[in-house]
Protein backbone atom coordinates (compact mmCIF):
# COMPACT_ATOMS: atom_id res chain seq x y z
CA UNK A 1 0.00 0.00 0.00
CA UNK A 2 2.80 2.65 1.10
CA UNK A 3 4.64 1.64 -2.85
CA UNK A 4 1.61 2.70 -4.64
CA UNK A 5 0.65 5.44 -2.16
CA UNK A 6 4.37 6.94 -3.13
CA UNK A 7 3.88 5.97 -6.71
CA UNK A 8 0.96 8.09 -6.72
CA UNK A 9 2.23 10.90 -5.00
CA UNK A 10 5.24 10.82 -7.40
CA UNK A 11 3.19 10.69 -10.17
CA UNK A 12 1.17 13.78 -9.25
CA UNK A 13 4.22 16.34 -7.99
CA UNK A 14 5.61 15.02 -12.17
CA UNK A 15 2.43 16.18 -13.19
CA UNK A 16 2.23 19.29 -11.26
CA UNK A 17 5.68 20.35 -12.36
CA UNK A 18 4.56 19.64 -16.34
CA UNK A 19 1.66 22.05 -15.62
CA UNK A 20 3.89 24.45 -14.42
CA UNK A 21 5.89 24.23 -16.99
CA UNK A 22 3.18 24.87 -19.07
CA UNK A 23 1.53 27.63 -17.09
CA UNK A 24 5.01 29.14 -17.94
CA UNK A 25 4.95 28.72 -21.41
CA UNK A 26 1.59 30.69 -21.06
CA UNK A 27 2.91 33.57 -19.12
CA UNK A 28 6.12 33.60 -22.29
CA UNK A 29 3.18 34.25 -24.74
CA UNK A 30 1.39 36.70 -23.05
CA UNK A 31 4.86 38.45 -22.50
CA UNK A 32 5.51 38.46 -26.32
CA UNK A 33 2.31 39.64 -26.81
CA UNK A 34 1.82 42.68 -24.39
CA UNK A 35 5.62 43.29 -25.85
CA UNK A 36 4.45 44.18 -29.39
CA UNK A 37 1.14 46.44 -27.81
CA UNK A 38 4.15 48.12 -26.55
CA UNK A 39 4.31 50.06 -30.07
CA UNK A 40 0.77 51.07 -30.18
CA UNK A 41 1.12 52.15 -26.14
CA UNK A 42 4.38 54.39 -27.49
CA UNK A 43 2.21 56.13 -30.17
CA UNK A 44 -0.66 56.99 -27.82
CA UNK A 45 2.14 58.27 -25.08
CA UNK A 46 3.71 60.27 -28.16
CA UNK A 47 0.26 61.71 -29.42
CA UNK A 48 -0.70 62.56 -25.42
CA UNK A 49 2.64 63.10 -24.30
CA UNK A 50 2.01 66.53 -23.18
CA UNK A 51 -0.71 65.18 -20.90
CA UNK A 52 -0.25 64.81 -17.15
CA UNK A 53 -0.80 60.94 -16.90
CA UNK A 54 0.40 59.86 -20.87
CA UNK A 55 4.28 58.90 -19.37
CA UNK A 56 2.72 57.14 -16.56
CA UNK A 57 0.40 55.27 -18.21
CA UNK A 58 2.98 54.04 -20.77
CA UNK A 59 5.23 53.15 -18.11
CA UNK A 60 2.83 51.47 -16.40
CA UNK A 61 2.56 49.29 -19.91
CA UNK A 62 6.50 48.56 -19.34
CA UNK A 63 6.13 47.61 -15.67
CA UNK A 64 3.53 45.22 -16.21
CA UNK A 65 5.77 43.34 -19.00
CA UNK A 66 8.25 43.22 -16.14
CA UNK A 67 6.84 41.95 -14.02
CA UNK A 68 5.30 39.17 -15.86
CA UNK A 69 9.34 38.76 -17.11
CA UNK A 70 10.09 38.34 -13.43
CA UNK A 71 7.08 35.89 -12.75
CA UNK A 72 8.04 33.92 -15.55
CA UNK A 73 11.41 33.63 -14.14
CA UNK A 74 10.03 32.96 -11.10
CA UNK A 75 8.31 30.15 -12.70
CA UNK A 76 10.89 28.58 -14.31
CA UNK A 77 13.99 28.88 -11.66
CA UNK A 78 11.75 29.05 -8.15
CA UNK A 79 14.28 30.65 -5.47
CA UNK A 80 13.85 33.24 -2.65
CA UNK A 81 15.27 35.95 -5.34
CA UNK A 82 13.13 35.89 -7.82
CA UNK A 83 10.19 36.00 -5.46
CA UNK A 84 11.96 38.65 -4.08
CA UNK A 85 12.23 40.37 -6.99
CA UNK A 86 8.49 39.94 -8.20
CA UNK A 87 7.61 41.33 -5.11
CA UNK A 88 9.89 44.49 -5.43
CA UNK A 89 9.15 44.92 -8.81
CA UNK A 90 4.88 44.87 -7.58
CA UNK A 91 5.49 47.48 -5.12
CA UNK A 92 8.02 49.76 -6.85
CA UNK A 93 5.06 49.68 -9.42
CA UNK A 94 2.56 50.52 -6.63
CA UNK A 95 4.28 53.23 -5.69
CA UNK A 96 5.54 54.88 -9.05
CA UNK A 97 1.68 54.36 -11.01
CA UNK A 98 -0.39 54.64 -8.48
CA UNK A 99 -1.14 58.30 -6.90
CA UNK A 100 -0.58 57.42 -3.26
CA UNK A 101 -0.87 59.18 -0.47
CA UNK A 102 1.64 60.07 1.79
CA UNK A 103 1.36 57.69 4.30
CA UNK A 104 0.78 55.01 1.48
CA UNK A 105 4.07 56.24 0.29
CA UNK A 106 5.97 55.58 3.39
CA UNK A 107 4.41 52.27 3.97
CA UNK A 108 5.89 51.43 0.41
CA UNK A 109 8.89 52.54 1.32
CA UNK A 110 9.03 50.55 4.80
CA UNK A 111 8.11 47.29 2.51
CA UNK A 112 10.77 47.84 -0.20
CA UNK A 113 13.32 48.21 2.97
CA UNK A 114 11.68 45.02 4.19
CA UNK A 115 12.46 42.92 0.99
CA UNK A 116 16.37 44.41 0.84
CA UNK A 117 16.86 43.17 4.44
CA UNK A 118 15.22 40.05 3.84
CA UNK A 119 17.53 39.62 0.40
CA UNK A 120 20.36 40.82 2.40
CA UNK A 121 19.77 39.03 6.02
CA UNK A 122 17.81 35.95 5.31
CA UNK A 123 19.67 34.39 2.64
CA UNK A 124 21.14 31.56 4.08
CA UNK A 125 23.35 29.27 1.22
CA UNK A 126 22.13 25.78 1.46
CA UNK A 127 24.13 22.87 0.53
CA UNK A 128 23.98 21.11 -2.68
CA UNK A 129 21.19 18.11 -2.09
CA UNK A 130 19.38 20.12 0.89
CA UNK A 131 17.24 22.28 -1.45
CA UNK A 132 15.88 25.30 -0.19
CA UNK A 133 11.89 26.10 0.75
CA UNK A 134 11.09 26.84 -2.83
CA UNK A 135 12.44 23.10 -4.55
CA UNK A 136 15.75 24.82 -5.94
CA UNK A 137 18.62 22.33 -5.83
CA UNK A 138 21.18 24.41 -6.78
CA UNK A 139 23.92 26.03 -5.32
CA UNK A 140 26.05 29.07 -6.30
CA UNK A 141 29.44 29.30 -6.95
CA UNK A 142 29.84 32.00 -3.48
CA UNK A 143 27.66 28.96 -1.57
CA UNK A 144 30.29 26.55 -1.77
CA UNK A 145 32.42 25.74 1.25
CA UNK A 146 35.74 27.32 0.72
CA UNK A 147 37.74 25.77 3.14
CA UNK A 148 37.45 22.18 1.27
CA UNK A 149 40.01 21.28 -1.25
Amino acid sequence: MKKALSKVRNTLYHSCNILELLMAFVVLVAIVIASFSLGEAFIDFWHTRFSNDAFLTFVGSIFNILIGIEFLKMLCQPSEDTVLEVLMFLVARHMIIEHTTVYENLITIISIGLIFAIKKYLNFPFKKGSGNMFGNMETKDSDKDVSSP
